[in-house]
């Protein structure tokens, strides 16, 4: 259950985030006016997220290919938005000290659409993976219930985290700002390309093999640390300010009563208040999102796999083993290698079996998660029904058939996956 409650709150933030940025980043240079076109483009993507979650969820349909493809979208406006930032901060001095009216007037149609595709793509991916994960509850009982209310409270969470550095980055240098949001959203956009190109793989969209693999899939299972980075970098930009801030009071040498002064040690009292709850909120979601990792990493280890001996050319299995419906690895020693065999009963009570590799994530192996069967090496997750069926990362096909009250298997067709092994 936690795990799938830090799911919802990593998505909400890297969407928070990303909103925060762009609004600051309007305010510092006058373009407080171009704030709408963010909010229509964030109201359209949580509104299309909510209609394209509703229907894909009723027809069932796979989510890696258009998740690969929001993706890479995602990557491309992310770093068009650091290539604008940098070339603006670049001659961004001059423009303010000529006061130029430009920064106050309404976009162009050009600059709108530009602002209003950046932040609808990266909600509405978001969004989407949000809502498929909430629709996915029935409600019917305490753990989903549990599952619901914990995903909405930790998009609560994203969304403090978002207005929180939004306030209490108004006031942070302007350089610093540029320096750190730029590689807050550099960071992003490496992990919306390399997470891309792996949605993609494994939809067979883009031709994929172990040796990709063996780079992409590890950065994808460890890409927890992508957010602990950005979050990290919101923190350090907070609290870096908050110390260059300190010194002298707010307008030391005024009228200890007069209405100046007392105006300024509000807004000071104010921008602490939201440097604090960024900091604290900040600090929440790297605690969070650290412990999944550690409880995610303890539960993808590999239970030592049961051994079968090969009677009459065939391995039985009783089905009585998998009634628990939990992942069971076995393994089958031909010679010097050791092939190994999941087996499972899906929510039908139909049995499912396959090696224990895919043609392009090797012998890594497979857990289970809920419904799930996950990848050891790229966190891919596998509907369970889907086991053995070919294509992406799942499980690879071996011929097996129930006979009585046994998963028999021919001794030939396991043979056949030594290679997967070696």
């Amino acid at each position: 259950m936690f795990q799938s409650l830090v799911i919802t709150l990593r998505e909400g933030v890297e969407a928070a985030l990303v909103v925060g940025i762009v609004l600051g980043y309007l305010g510092k240079t006058g373009r407080s006016r171009w704030s709408k076109v963010v909010y229509w483009a964030l109201f359209s993507a949580v509104l299309a997220s909510l209609l394209a979650g509703y229907f894909l969820h009723r027809l069932q349909i796979t989510s890696d290919s258009y998740e690969g493809w929001l993706m890479l979208a995602g990557a491309v406006f992310v770093a068009s938005m650091v290539v604008w930032m940098w070339k603006t901060g670049k001659r961004l001095k001059q423009e303010i000290e000529a006061k130029l009216s430009t920064f106050s007037e309404t976009p162009t149609r050009s600059a709108t659409l530009g602002l209003f595709s950046f932040v609808f793509v990266m909600v509405f991916r978001e969004g989407m993976e949000t809502v498929l994960f909430l629709a996915a509850v029935s409600l019917r009982t305490s753990d989903e219930m549990l599952n619901f209310m914990g995903g909405l409270i930790w998009l609560g969470l994203a969304v403090v985290l978002g207005v929180a550095f939004f306030k209490g980055s108004l006031k942070v240098d302007l350089r610093n700002f540029f320096a750190v949001t730029t590689l807050v959203l550099f960071v992003v956009a490496a992990q919306l390309l390399i997470a891309g190109v792996h949605e993609l793989s494994e939809a067979q969209v883009l031709p994929s093999s172990q040796r990709e693999m063996a780079l992409v899939g590890p950065i994808v299972n460890n890409d927890a640390f992508f957010f602990v980075v950005v979050v990290a970098l919101v923190l350090f930009l907070i609290i870096a300010q908050t110390i260059q801030a300190r010194g002298p009071g707010a307008a030391a040498g005024t009228d200890e009563s007069s209405p100046e002064r007392r105006k300024m040690l509000a807004e000071v009292r104010r921008q602490r208040f939201w440097k604090a709850a960024a900091s604290a909120v900040s600090i929440l979601v790297i605690v969070l999102i650290l412990t999944q990792f550690i409880y995610s990493r303890t539960a993808q280890a590999m239970s030592p796999p049961e051994r079968v001996p090969v009677v009459d050319g065939v391995i039985r299995i009783p089905v009585a083993e998998l009634a628990d419906k939990k992942l069971h690895r076995y393994a089958i020693s031909f010679g010097d290698v050791d092939v190994r065999l999941i087996a499972i009963l899906d929510s039908s009570d139909t049995v499912r079996a396959a090696l224990d590799a895919c043609a392009i994530c090797g012998s890594q192996g497979y857990v289970q998660s809920g419904n799930n069967v996950i990848c050891r090496n790229c966190a891919a997750a596998i509907y369970v029904p889907t086991v053995g069926v070919a294509g992406g990362c799942n499980p690879i096909h071996v011929d097996y058939r129930v006979e009585g009250d046994s998963l028999v298997i021919r001794e030939s067709a396991l043979a056949a996956g030594r290679p997967v092994f070696r």
